[in-house]
């Protein structure tokens, strides 16, 4: 085993003892990682887990790699460029700021989490299977499956294990999943999402345009309006847009998230307020979201 240690630069402000709270409650990855004044993770590359760990340094975050054997040069770049995509380093969160400066109710939220960068999922594929496991199960049980997934097909770091790549699942049948997960629905959105997912890079995603990547994902067996947004904020950092749907569970969260801080919004209200954060509509809700997962019984952050 190569160590290699280093640098994750970052765009300030960036408080990394928020994301460590945030991780620390986050329901979709709880036991799967280590926060305790500094990040320890597990993450699959190339038919290999490859456990790392971050601290907060003085130029930036620190990260050192643990794989399981030696590391080609370009294998280090994409695990660097894949955390530091995971944590957000790079987001400017300025231009979100700037809008929040104007909303007197967003003032209080803003200055308890400034420097907050929202962490993603090691992989939106990850997200994808998160969504189809989740849907109409309690938390418990979701984990449980996807922990059934991680110790077939993953692998394990100092007891944190390493979600599947697209490339662990590549061979699995629908009757493969079945006998991971007792249900049928979710054993072939999950190898419908498997197979989608086979050679399609993050990057591309994130920068392809919106409508398109809402519609692949909306096109993919289990994949809904919901799960679809998930994806997109959770998975590729895509905060440009969110959709005003009275109907769906986005605007139940979000209503609960904000009234404690705009007091009892209707509907229209929360939808007119979001308007008025443009592109940034999507890091206006992750900060509301994010407010009540700090203060709020986690299990409720889903």
């Amino acid at each position: 085993m190569s160590v290699v240690t280093l640098t994750l630069p970052i765009t300030p402000p960036f408080d990394f003892r928020h994301t460590l709270t945030f991780l620390t409650g986050f329901p979709p990855t709880q036991g799967e990682q280590g926060t305790g004044g500094e990040l320890r993770k597990a993450a699959r590359l190339g038919g290999q887990t490859v456990g790392f760990v971050v601290r907060a340094s003085s130029n930036g975050l620190a990260l050192t790699l643990h794989p399981e054997r030696p590391l080609e040069d370009a294998q280090v770049q994409a695990l660097r460029e894949r955390i530091a995509f995971f944590l957000g380093a790079d987001v400017d969160l300025n231009p979100f700021y700037t809008l929040a400066g104007q909303d007197d109710a967003m003032g209080p939220v803003v200055r308890a989490l400034h420097g907050f960068h929202q962490p993603r999922f090691l992989t939106p594929f990850e997200v994808a299977c998160w969504a189809v496991l989740t849907q109409r199960r309690p938390l418990a049980h979701a984990l449980a499956l996807k922990r059934a997934l991680s110790d077939a097909h993953g692998g394990m770091w100092e007891g944190h294990p390493a979600f599947p790549e697209p490339a662990d699942l590549a061979g699995l049948s629908v009757g493969d999943f079945q006998a991971l997960i007792p249900d049928d629905r979710k054993a072939r959105a999950l190898h419908a999402v498997t197979q989608a997912f086979q050679g399609v890079q993050t990057a591309d995603l994130a920068a392809a345009p919106y409508d398109g990547v809402r519609d692949w994902l909306l096109g993919l067996h289990g994949i809904g309006e919901w799960s679809a947004l998930f994806v997109l904020l959770l998975g590729l950092g895509r905060v440009e847009r969110l959709y005003g749907n009275t109907g769906t569970p986005l605007l139940n969260e979000l209503l609960r998230a904000a009234r404690p801080v705009y007091g009892d919004l209707s509907p229209q209200q929360l939808w007119a307020i979001a308007d008025r954060y443009g592109e940034q509509q999507g890091q206006w809700a992750i900060y509301l979201r994010s407010r009540s997962a700090f203060t709020s019984n986690p299990e409720r952050a889903a």
